[in-house]
């Protein structure tokens, strides 16, 4: 069993306030970004915000199948993984331009030579410094990407204000980044190591936002029909020290200000034990979880749809359920056979 602290400990969280809150140390994360571009730029590492990339850029398509977003601003861009991911939205969606904004010039940069771009895509590279404002008029973008990089904004309140502050009039931004339950396994079997070495838990990895504060945040900042859901992404590792290699090349390490500093071999060596024992499949490797949660919010136009004015509606909500409670509902056209009932429950 994991002890009350182990599971505290596995599902550490973000919490937001009226009054600014450093939680990063962005020197050490563009420290952590500028190691990965140099050590690994044959992106070996990749995979996993390649995936998400995909998964976000997908969702253009869907939001409004018949509405098109020649420019394109990619908020965070890393390595460039939405740009990878555009080739056949870039086209259906009418996207001409993209401007891939990193606070790392080298993780920027390392794939501009690489020829991936898609087919008739203008592709610009611009460096910004978090901490200052976005280096783009208002009203400059059709669509905002940012995949995989807002869980390490110290300030995403204003980072959204400013997303709003650029996007046109029935704009639209998609966002994904890392939830509460990533990394639930490895925290906890840090957790139980060190309370079993030293009686006490400490931070090994980097708070995340609650899916429940996402909404929130996006409607405080002035977006319309604002949406979140979220995936659990599984990938599974020989042993502990391959996890913690790979996240070491992804630059997904800890950077908060409070970060431990020093973790002895034999907390590691425990944990790796503790890990193993509780985390295991059938095969013996270990599973990772990594909680993505995907945001969508809309520039407000005048053409979106709203709620009706309260007390504009024309029934009666006692009416409706005086109805209700006489039976069922009949549906024209439809007979008792149609409802077999032999369907698996979720289908």
């Amino acid at each position: 069993a994991i002890p009350a602290s182990a599971a505290a400990a596995a599902t550490t969280v973000r919490f937001f306030s009226s009054q600014r809150n450093e939680v990063f140390d962005q020197k050490a994360k563009n420290a952590h970004r500028e190691r990965s571009a140099l050590m690994y730029p044959d992106g070996r590492y990749d995979y996993l915000k390649d995936e998400v990339a995909r998964r976000l850029v997908d969702r253009l398509n869907d939001v409004s199948p018949a509405k098109k977003f020649p420019s394109a601003l990619d908020l965070g861009s890393l390595h460039g993984s939405v740009r990878k991911g555009l080739a056949f939205t870039a086209q259906n969606k009418g996207i001409e331009k993209l401007h891939q904004l990193e606070t790392c010039e080298r993780l920027l940069t390392r794939d501009k030579d690489v020829d991936d771009h898609p087919e008739g895509l203008d592709v610009t590279y611009d460096v910004w410094e978090e901490e200052t404002r976005l280096p783009y008029d208002d009203q400059s973008f059709d669509v905002v990407f940012s995949s995989m990089s807002l869980h390490w904004v110290n300030d995403l309140p204003r980072v959204f204000q400013e997303v709003n502050r650029v996007l046109k009039p029935d704009g639209v931004f998609l966002g994904a980044m890392l939830g509460g339950e990533t990394l639930q396994e490895l925290r906890s079997s840090f957790a139980v190591a060190e309370q079993e070495r030293h009686g006490g838990v400490s931070s090994h990895l980097s708070p995340f936002v609650r899916d429940s504060e996402i909404g929130g945040l996006i409607q405080g900042a002035g977006f319309n029909l604002p949406t979140a859901d979220s995936d659990l992404l599984t990938v599974r590792y020989p042993d502990m020290f391959t996890l913690m290699e790979h996240l070491r090349g992804m630059a997904e390490t800890n950077a908060t200000f409070i970060r431990k500093r020093y973790t002895s071999p034999e907390a590691f060596l425990a944990a790796a034990s503790a890990y193993q024992e509780l985390y295991s499949d059938q095969d013996g490797l270990l599973e990772a979880t990594f909680h993505v949660i995907y945001l969508i919010g809309w520039k407000y136009h005048e053409s979106q749809q709203s709620p009706d004015e309260r007390g504009s509606g024309n029934t009666r909500l006692s009416a409706t359920l005086e109805e209700l409670a006489k039976g069922p509902l009949a549906m024209p056209g439809v007979g008792d056979d149609d409802h077999d009932g032999g369907g698996k429950k979720g289908e």
